[in-house]
């Protein structure tokens, strides 16, 4: 009886639904279950249209960050303007900067000074031998070519050196001018954005239907904001200005006196050339004299030679024949009257 029991209990675990039944095979990976090579486009069709308050939503929040950004933008831009004001106080005192534009002006004349040096010494030198040829006229034209160098060494040392200070002043203003201008103009224009962003959040709100009068509050602040930079960007530009106008004028009148200095040292300069050139063309005069002496002594010997020679030669011609002696005119004699009793006889 136990036996038929435990049969039967088993065979009523058998015959229990899914027990019996092998366990099902797991899905092939390889197979999808759906087709997921459907176009995206599909999808995107399928999807529904944003509505127009979707839209307009959408747009709102494209303006006012924008709006944001164009503030933030003039914001950063007038903040550079300060700085670049502040820092004009910042600068060298007026004292040192004129002495480094003299240091830059010294360079920059340095080379032309140079040149202009050797071309005085080479002249220099050719007056003081321009004396060996005795032409006077040879002696003028070299000293005059002296005194014309020893004059761009003037020039060189004190005209153009101050020149050059004072070109390199007024091009480093001009450059702190531009620069003012274009931080401002920078500001101003920021500004404007600001503003014109501030139109077009106005407009996004009223679409996305914010109430009229939070729209237009909204965009009278905005509105003021932006005009309020663009007028700070005009302030800050004048007193830039300003600020560089007054600082130069000082360094100018720290200038002035090292560039008089640097033309009164090249005028003694000059003074001391000119004197060089006064010492080579007397030395030239002097040599010229003496060649000039020389080629007359030498002629006038020349000529008492040739007058010398050409009396003596003439001496020689008029010279008379030697006279013949008494005995020899008695002989003489004697012959022509035998000749001549000969000759009667015959």
């Amino acid at each position: 009886m136990a036996r038929l029991v435990l049969a039967f209990a088993l065979l009523s675990l058998l015959c229990l639904p899914g027990l019996a039944q092998p366990a099902p095979e797991p899905a092939d990976s390889t197979t999808p279950a759906e087709d997921s090579s459907e176009p995206a486009e599909k999808e995107a069709t399928a999807a529904p249209k944003p509505s127009k308050e979707e839209l307009a939503k959408q747009a709102l929040s494209r303006a006012t960050n924008a709006h944001k950004e164009a503030l933030e933008h003039a914001d950063g831009a007038i903040k550079k303007l300060e700085a670049f004001v502040h820092d004009l106080d910042d600068h060298a005192d007026a004292k040192t900067a004129a002495a480094g534009l003299e240091e830059s002006a010294q360079k920059d004349v340095e080379k032309s000074a140079e040149d202009a040096e050797n071309t005085f010494q080479s002249r220099l030198g050719t007056s003081a031998k321009s004396g060996s040829s005795g032409d006077s006229k040879a002696v003028a034209a070299a000293a005059k070519k002296s005194n014309r160098a020893a004059k761009d060494v003037e020039h060189s040392a004190g005209d153009d050196k101050a020149k050059a200070m004072r070109e390199l002043r007024k091009h480093i203003q001009k450059a702190k001018k531009e620069e003012a201008h274009t931080l401002a103009r920078e500001a101003r224009e920021g500004a404007r954005a600001a503003v014109k962003a501030a139109h077009t959040l106005e407009r996004a709100q009223r679409h996305a239907g914010v109430k009229e009068d939070i729209y237009e509050r909204a965009l009278d602040r905005n509105a003021r904001i932006g005009e309020g930079m663009e007028d700070k960007a005009k302030d800050l530009q004048d007193e830039a200005e300003d600020k560089i106008e007054r600082y130069f004028d000082t360094v100018e009148g720290r200038s002035e006196p090292l560039e008089d200095d640097a033309r009164k040292e090249a005028a003694k300069h000059l003074a001391a050339e000119r004197g060089a050139v006064h010492g080579a063309k007397k030395q030239a005069v002097e040599e010229a004299e003496k060649v000039r002496a020389a080629a007359k002594k030498a002629a006038a010997e020349a000529k008492a030679e040739a007058k010398a020679a050409k009396a003596k030669e003439a001496s020689a011609d008029a010279e008379p024949t030697e006279p013949v002696p008494k005995e020899a005119k008695h002989d003489t004699k004697a012959n022509d009257d035998t000749k001549a009793k000969h000759d009667t006889k015959a």
